[in-house]
């Protein structure tokens, strides 16, 4: 974690410095760049190479890009960047940030991987390039997610660390608010900062910039890590599954002045609600994990933010030491030198006179050191002077450069004697480096949403919902059907088509979402709020305009949902299967569809039911039989399986519907109706609680008529009835009399000639 780089990273920097492509010099072919990286460093693929070498060139993806790149390298459309043959590249002026004390002994070098040259272990970088820049992923099986910071911020904190050593994480915080990212955006609550800085662990909400302007809504930043293009994609199918509604037109207006997305509003859509539906459906918003987790002296920590700067001052420190002891060993060897031409020209006759009476060099350094008291460098130094050195402006010199010598050394015996004296020159370095390469921030930090009081989510509104047959269904607030008493005609609740009959009356919530499960044992999940709340006696929308439905598929029921982490869902079959699922394997499901249940062949779906777990199953067959047992007979498997024999059947026979009886509901009856609108209550006493996989016992007694619904009542309930035609009636349960098993009952509603009833529903 040293110099922030990985390995290859490392390596394309050091390659491009041995090619001299530094800031100065023409730009080459990155193929050239790459064969050197590949030849002497990094003999691995040379795509992993270029695209390590693209990603510290993009200004997208590295806050402060290491490499000059000239050609395509790239977009924030995610297009990718041209081959490398077309595309050139050299260092960029903070790169040599890295480079420049290479060659002063201040890191290790390694052999590389044939043994054949040297490469440095480490980079001497002058600034926290880990944090500034930040890092993913450091090895297999280690997630690292390091995000960039300002450079500016990072520098002042660094600084402070540097005077106060036990500062805190709330005292950096003053100096670095948060990460500041490469395409800017908005970071939403400082919560997950906090914890970040001090534990190496956190999250936070990344959210891209958008700005209402009159009905459009203009986005001109993204987050970090993900395509514009995506954003665009994942707006236009949201428009187009009816999820995000309002919005007319899309366009992308971006240009070399910098991001332009357009989102066009229709008349009297509210731009801050389609703004919060945008950042809650669409990754124009993103949670950013933060894992600080690093190598650090040969094993991976998780280290929290000033356990990081510490560490990178401890890098710094040793290699300005490092630094030092070479200058001062330079010096002190090129002062040697001087003071020994010092002590030449001080007697140059005699000098003169030595070298010429001298056989052979070895001779004249010999006596040089003799009689002139040279010492054996100090002597070679000599004889290699040129004749102009010996006028007296060259003599001038050598007294200049070597007072200049003598105050160096002094500098650096200072240095390396105080500790205070290095720190001084790490700080008026990180002072220059912020001074040079040091910017604006780009990213904002918002304590709490600014948006939070425009919900994404519709008006919460109680409803009816009227599911035909053949998938329409209408929404209608509640109190539209009005009570009446047994025995009357009803109310039209929806006016189904011809061959269409109601399936379904029951209570919901716009905030919950629905799922559909059809015969075919497939399940579909759609918001409610996506279904627009009409009239009583409207023909509603059919699924199929929000749902991947097949034409000759049929809704079986639509159960409301509002939490998937607890409950379970409950599924019968024509057969008498049943099987039951953890709700959470739900959770995934889409308008386009998952299998809920992986049926016999020939077996249909016939109902579906949540519920909350220990309850009992009453399932009850169109020829009047009624089954009870446990639900917990039925074992918990994973979406999609066969499931379990819940009631045998006689030839002719199938099962119509089911009942869900939960704990503590002794105290309710049993609502059978038949399709000629007879019913009765039967107390729950009444019908015998046994194994699952039985026949079970005679619940109605039919007069060539069917069982058509059975539903739990209580004393206080209210029950709407409806029929093929799509009448409706509601009355209360308490007008219905109780009777035995044996018993027709007495006439729930009036049915009109060729009509049914279909269903029954607790309101």
């Amino acid at each position: 974690m040293r110099d922030g780089l990985k390995p290859v990273q490392r390596r394309i920097l050091y390659g491009m410095r041995e090619l001299g492509l530094t800031p100065n010099r023409p730009h080459r072919k990155s193929a050239r760049i790459v064969g050197e990286v590949l030849g002497k460093f990094h003999p691995h693929g040379d795509m992993a190479v270029y695209e390590a070498m693209v990603g510290l060139a993009q200004p997208f993806t590295t806050r402060y890009p290491l490499i000059d790149g000239q050609g395509n390298f790239g977009s924030v459309d995610g297009d990718e960047p041209a081959a490398m043959r077309y595309t050139e590249a050299r260092l960029s002026p903070i790169a040599m940030e890295f480079l420049e004390e290479l060659d002063e002994e201040t890191v290790d070098f390694l052999p590389n991987f044939d043994g054949s040259l040297q490469e440095p272990e480490v980079l001497p970088v002058r600034f926290p390039h880990i944090l500034a820049n930040g890092a993913w992923g450091i090895s297999v099986g280690m997630t690292t997610q390091i995000p960039p910071h300002n450079l500016r911020e990072l520098i002042q904190a660094t600084l402070h660390l540097m005077d106060h050593p036990e500062a805190t994480v709330e005292e950096l915080l003053q100096f670095i608010p948060g990460p500041d990212f490469p395409t800017g955006g908005i970071i939403v609550g400082k919560e997950g900062i906090r914890e970040a800085y001090a534990t190496g662990e956190g999250r936070f909400t990344l959210r891209g910039r958008a700005i209402i302007e009159g009905n459009r809504i203009v986005i001109t930043e993204i987050p970090y890590q993900v395509r514009k293009s995506a954003i665009i994609e994942a707006i236009a199918e949201k428009v187009k599954e009816g999820e995000i509604e309002g919005i007319s037109d899309l366009r992308d207006e971006s240009d070399r002045e910098g991001l332009r997305v357009v989102v066009e509003l229709k008349r009297g859509a509210d731009p801050e609600r389609v703004l919060a539906q945008l950042y809650k459906l669409t990754p124009l918003e993103r949670t950013f994990s933060c894992h600080f987790l690093v190598i650090d002296g040969g094993n991976p920590r998780t280290l929290s933010l000033p356990q990081i700067l510490h560490t990178f001052l401890a890098f710094r420190r040793e290699t300005v030491r490092r630094r030092t002891q070479f200058r001062l060993r330079q010096a002190q060897e090129r002062a040697h030198i001087l003071e020994g031409f010092q002590k030449a020209l001080a007697r140059l006759s005699e000098v003169i006179e030595i070298i010429r009476s001298s056989a052979e060099p070895e001779e004249a350094e010999a006596l040089l050191a003799a009689e002139i008291g040279l010492t054996k460098k100090q002597a070679e130094a000599v004889l290699r002077m040129r004749l102009a050195q010996l006028t007296k402006l060259e003599r001038q010199k050598i007294d200049e450069e070597l007072a200049e010598l003598r105050r160096k050394i002094q500098e650096y015996e200072g240095i390396l004697g105080d500790p205070r004296k290095l720190d001084d020159v790490i700080r008026e370095e990180l002072k220059n480096v912020a001074e040079r390469y040091g910017d604006a921030r780009r990213t904002t930090i918002l304590e709490h949403d600014n948006i939070s009081s425009f919900s994404a989510e519709a008006p919460a509104v109680n409803v009816i919902l009227c599911v035909t047959n053949k998938g329409y269904v209408n929404v209608t607030e509640r109190e539209a059907f009005r009570a009446q008493g047994r025995g009357g005609k009803g109310v039209i609740g929806i006016r189904p088509k011809e061959g269409d009959f109601l399936r379904q009356i029951l209570p919901a919530n716009t905030r919950e979402d629905l799922l559909v499960f059809t015969d075919r044992g497939r399940v579909f999940k759609l918001p409610l709020a996506r279904l627009e709340i009409g009239g009583r006696d409207s023909p509603g929308k059919n699924l199929r305009q929000f749902l991947d439905m097949e034409p000759d598929e049929e809704v079986r029921a639509v159960c409301p949902v509002a939490d998937y982490s607890q409950g379970y869902a409950l599924l019968a079959t024509r057969r008498g299967i049943v099987n039951r699922n953890a709700l959470s394997d739900y959770a995934n499901a889409r308008t386009s569809g998952i299998i809920a249940h992986d049926a016999e062949e020939g077996d249909r779906l016939v109902d579906v039911t949540i519920t909350q777990g220990g309850g009992e199953v009453i399932l009850a067959s169109v020829q009047g039989q009624l089954i009870r047992f446990p639900e917990e007979e039925i074992r918990v498997t994973r979406r999609p399986s066969k499931g379990v024999i819940g009631m045998r059947l006689d030839p002719g026979d199938h099962v119509v519907t089911m009942v869900w009886l939960p704990q503590g509901e002794e105290g309710k009856k049993l609502l059978l109706v038949t399709s000629q609108g007879y019913g009765k209550r039967v107390a729950l006493a009444d019908i015998p609680l046994q194994g699952r996989g039985g026949k079970g016992v005679i619940g109605i007694k039919l007069d060539g008529e069917e069982l058509v619904a059975a539903v739990l009542v209580g004393e206080e309930d209210e029950v709407a009835l409806s029929t093929a035609t799509g009448k409706v009636i509601r009355f209360e349960v308490a007008q219905v009399s109780t009777f035995s098993r044996y018993a027709r009952g007495v006439r729930l509603i009036q049915v009109e000639p060729g009509d049914r009833v279909v269903s029954a529903v607790v309101v």
